[in-house]
């Protein structure tokens, strides 16, 4: 079974696999060069292992079954005399992001895959992924960096729900836990977004990608304002991180490429988060609000979309052959 030609699933997985991949590789160098903090240090050591793995894995099972290996990205999309742009604090924050959404598209991946050695693959993905969160929250906690959740009183007794005034859009209840969770996993979600695009249009030289990054530290500001106030709302504080997160620096660090495509792994990331919060949210005016959210990244998404296209960036999927225009 393992030996048999690669699925369309395995196929997607395995070429978005090698993209994001490659994505990591230049951003981890400069974190590992600008980095001050031994703890830190072998954190993004730790990232950067499981960056080269699926490289070097995803590229192999694409070239084992024939398919081109995707030209991705390299340390050519990172200027080597960069100065210091992200503090240690934001590295350690946005590394944690990273090793959290690595979970969730492994678990897909794994799930979505039906080969031996593919799903050997992504399962020891899993466990790598695991390794780094954990270290993630422990050294944050450590150094006072991580933000924690809120925390609620606990009920007595269990209740069930009596009326449809628990749902209903104009009788607002407080939040319930499971609202409060991805809530507050959006206000994260979106000040780390809000620092990467801040950080991104300081340093580009590329007015169409300083404005666009300007757009999208506006709409993420705007999102985590949003967020917070349906904690407020519930008389719930909203996350607060008072560490530095940036520098002063206005020098290019990466290339533009590469930073638009960072941007639209976020993008489509902040998305799916919306789509699970509105699916599992029984207070219709929060689940309007994360329709209307998901609106404004799609669209958002879209505008990055035709700045890679118009400039020769985007690197098309693998896709199937049509079959219409081989009849004409």
């Amino acid at each position: 079974m393992s030996q048999r030609i690669l699925t369309a699933n395995e196929i997607g997985l395995l070429w978005t696999q090698y993209i994001q991949n490659s994505m990591a590789i230049p951003l981890l160098e400069y974190f590992k060069v600008t980095s001050e903090d031994e703890e830190i240090q072998s954190l993004i050591a730790l990232a950067r292992e499981i960056a080269d793995y699926g490289v070097q894995e995803c590229g192999g099972f694409l070239e084992g079954a024939g398919h081109p290996i995707p030209n991705g990205y390299s340390m050519d999309d990172l200027n080597p005399n960069a100065k210091k742009l992200f503090t240690d604090a934001f590295i350690l924050t946005f590394l944690g992001h990273m090793a959290k959404a690595g979970l969730t598209s492994e678990a897909y991946s794994l799930g979505a895959s039906a080969r031996e050695d593919v799903r050997q693959f992504f399962s020891i993905r899993i466990q790598k992924q695991e390794a780094l969160y954990n270290h993630c929250v422990h050294i944050g906690f450590e150094k006072n960096i991580y933000t924690m959740s809120p925390q609620i009183a606990v009920e007595d007794e269990i209740e069930y729900v009596e009326s449809k005034k628990y749902y209903h859009p104009f009788s607002k209840r407080s939040l319930n836990a499971v609202e409060i969770t991805h809530i507050f996993e959006n206000i994260k979600n979106n000040t780390v977004g809000e620092m990467i695009c801040q950080g991104f249009a300081q340093t580009t030289k590329n007015k169409t990608i300083k404005e666009f990054m300007s757009q999208g530290k506006k709409m993420s500001g705007k999102h985590r304002k949003v967020f917070a106030n349906f904690l407020e709302q519930s008389g719930i504080i909203p996350p607060m991180n008072s560490s530095n997160m940036l520098t002063t620096n206005t020098d290019p660090v990466f290339s533009d490429r590469l930073m638009m495509y960072v941007i639209s792994v976020l993008a489509s990331s902040g998305q799916g988060n919306y789509t699970t919060g509105a699916s599992v949210s029984l207070r219709y005016d929060l689940i309007f609000t994360y329709h209307k959210l998901t609106l404004d990244a799609a669209v958002y998404s879209k505008d990055g979309l035709d700045i890679m296209i118009h400039n020769g960036w985007f690197e098309e999927p693998p896709q199937a052959p049509d079959r219409h225009k081989l009849i004409q």
